[in-house]
């Protein structure tokens, strides 16, 4: 009896210890169950936030990139007015004007179109010297040309030298016996034009031939000559527009020389191409106009009211071979009137136009 009295508090004493540990471990499963629980609860909010916010973002986003597109597109129009306007804007002449001569001095070269068809008259200008005549100027410049990039036969520098007597107005070129210049008819036509060229441009009056120093030069052609003299030229040149590097560049203007009874007639035929020497018409054909000759070299161009007179690149180009053709007829001015604008590219139709110094002014590389 004494040791069941002394066990049994022991073993209920052991039962409580138990019983507190079955509850203790219940009660941490129950905590660890509610920690899982809060776990995944916060794990499942925290994805739900997740996609919120990046729906949120997805659709700031969206619309930032709404509004970013709107200014592209809005960009992309205004790029697209402003290069429209610029077409216009930026079309220059491509003749010499008086006001391009300040500190210049114009030199215009006669050069071949490759198919040697057509004499190309191209002007640079260079700095004014007074130490220099202007044809040692022409010819200190004659190995600057472009003429490749321009299009044109490779005719610069001369084969030969030059020695020009300014007092009387006098040039004598001496050429290499191996000269090029006589190894067909084309070839001593060529020269002939650029001589008379050499000869209308420069001021001068008389061109003496010679051979290694010796006077004259054999043609094969042409035969023996000591002298040049260019033919008496009857009639009045034409300009038409040759494009030797495509129909989208800028069109070099190239005369011919027609024998027509007025100012109108020789625009009326520039309003036709002409395939034998590969010109094209510089005056398009469905503008009308009617001309009209005033005293003090002036010269009137009414446009009828059915021809569209736009302000864009060929227009203008039309006016500098009306302009260049009207020198030609010796008129100093031009007035064009009735026309749909008051500005194509530089000239400003409300005023009379004048005439160009020079056609075709070209660029000389640095």
């Amino acid at each position: 009896m004494l040791l069941l009295f002394i066990l049994v508090p022991n073993l209920m004493s052991w039962q409580e210890s138990a019983d507190k540990q079955v509850e203790s471990k219940a009660d941490q499963s129950t905590s660890s169950e509610q920690i899982t629980s809060e776990n995944n609860t916060f794990l499942e909010a925290k994805e739900e936030d997740s996609e919120l916010i990046a729906q949120e973002k997805g659709s700031e986003e969206q619309d930032q990139a709404e509004l970013s597109t709107e200014p592209e597109a809005e960009a992309e129009v205004n790029d697209e007015e402003i290069s429209q306007k610029t077409v216009a804007s930026e079309s220059s002449p491509t003749a010499v004007y008086e006001e391009d001569l300040a500190g210049k001095e114009v030199l215009t070269y006669a050069i071949p179109d490759q198919a040697a068809q057509n004499i190309v008259p191209v002007s640079v200008l260079v700095d004014e010297n007074p130490a220099r005549t202007k044809f040692e100027l022409f010819e200190d410049t004659m190995g600057r040309l472009t003429e490749d990039e321009w299009g044109l036969e490779d005719y610069y520098p001369l084969k030969a030298n030059f020695t020009y007597d300014q007092g009387n107005k006098m040039l004598t070129v001496d050429v290499p016996a191996d000269h090029p210049y006589s190894m067909s008819s084309t070839t001593e036509l060529l020269l002939e034009k650029v001589l008379s060229n050499i000869m209308n441009n420069l001021d001068i009056e008389k061109i003496n031939l010679m051979t290694e120093g010796e006077i004259g030069i054999e043609f094969s052609h042409y035969g023996y000559r000591e002298e040049f003299i260019p033919e008496n030229s009857n009639g009045n040149l034409i300009y038409y527009f040759l494009y030797p590097n495509g129909a989208d560049s800028t069109p070099f203007l190239v005369p011919l020389r027609e024998q027509l009874n007025s100012i109108k007639d020789a625009l009326t035929a520039m309003k036709q191409n002409r395939t034998e020497n590969n010109l094209q018409a510089s005056i398009p054909e469905d503008i009308d106009f009617e001309t009209e000759e005033i005293q003090d070299g002036k010269l009137l161009i009414r446009f009828n009211n059915e021809s569209e007179i736009i302000d864009d690149e060929s227009t203008l180009h039309a006016i500098e071979a009306i302009l260049l053709t009207a020198k030609d007829f010796d008129f100093d001015t031009v007035k064009l009137e009735n026309a749909d604008v008051d500005k194509i590219g530089k000239f400003d139709l409300t005023e009379e136009l004048k005439v160009p110094i020079a056609a075709n002014k070209r660029d000389l590389p640095n």
